[in-house]
């Protein structure tokens, strides 16, 4: 919730993009909107913040973008890449696909939390 009538979507994962170094930014979203997946919250599913999240990977310094676009430094100090999402195929050949960067400290319910196994990878 950011107001009393609007918050973010935090549903889905992010995709992947065509550009490396994309941040994930979440949709907003009014409480009197739903969709065909809505639940209420609190209900079936579990919100795993990415940095307990077998999905997301952070190299020991965070990511190091040539363009850091909206985000300081200390942003990206605690920066890594959600690969919840395989690419997607596109209609054109040769695309490169890019996981977007996004906060130890962010969260959506398509996330797992790391087992110990994972945590050896």
């Amino acid at each position: 919730m950011a107001r009393a009538s609007e918050g973010w979507c935090l549903r889905r994962a992010p995709s992947a993009a065509s550009e490396a170094e994309r941040i994930a930014h979440w949709p907003t979203t009014h409480g009197s909107q739903g969709c065909g997946e809505f639940l209420a919250t609190g209900s079936a599913y579990e919100m795993v913040v990415c940095a307990d999240c077998r999905y997301w990977r952070k190299p020991a310094q965070g990511l190091q973008p040539v363009d850091r676009g909206d985000k300081p430094w200390a942003w990206w100090a605690q920066a890594g890449k959600c690969a919840r999402h395989a690419p997607t195929p596109q209609s054109e050949p040769g695309p490169r696909a890019f996981w977007r960067a996004s906060h130890a400290t962010d969260s959506c319910a398509e996330g797992l939390l790391r087992s110990h196994s994972d945590e050896k990878k």
